[in-house]
């Protein structure tokens, strides 16, 4: 079943709504493991970014312009950033947090206001990359890991990364 498939039947059905969540368990992990080298919590992060996977699932308007999945990193994204803020007023440490900054993509409505400029931002890549790198590029952007790109394209982890290696020189040019 597609995502939008999902998302219709997804308040009245359990299966579905589970589904939906555990397609999206490896960016919640992913950005756990990022924001823990800074020395916080990995299953706190995972926790807060399972509640803004969920609270994702029941706010996505598909009418907005974006895709779930760019949608959901958002908010997973958001979520974990505000608890490590509010850990850090906890702590008495009001330290710059420009580190995260450069992580926080903003709120999941600039997001999708900024759908013109991912629009520019694919046919530039359509222009200039293979096939191949067309579709890592696409499963990047989708928020896919190394390995579920590797898996849904049928190709090893290291050409997953070689193509991204080779797709940000390209683009980057």
């Amino acid at each position: 079943m597609t995502e939008r498939e999902l998302l219709t039947i997804v308040r009245g059905d359990e299966h579905a709504y589970s589904e939906l969540i555990s397609r999206h368990l490896e960016t919640v992990r992913r950005l756990a493991g990022i924001y823990s080298a800074g020395g916080f919590d990995y299953d706190d992060l995972c926790s807060e970014g399972l509640i803004g996977l969920m609270n994702a699932v029941g706010t996505f308007d598909e009418g907005k312009g974006a895709s779930f999945g760019t949608y959901a990193y958002s908010c997973i994204n958001n979520r974990m950033i505000n608890s490590i803020r509010r850990s850090k007023r906890i702590m008495g440490s009001e330290e710059p947090m420009d580190e995260l900054e450069i992580a926080d993509q903003g709120s999941p409505e600039s997001i999708l206001m900024s759908s013109e400029e991912t629009d520019e931002l694919r046919q530039l890549a359509e222009s200039r990359l293979s096939e191949l790198e067309g579709k890592v590029f696409r499963c990047y952007l989708e928020g896919k890991s190394h390995s579920e790109t590797a898996r849904e394209l049928k190709i090893t982890p290291k050409s997953v990364d070689n193509a991204l290696q080779r797709i940000r020189r390209k683009l980057r040019g």
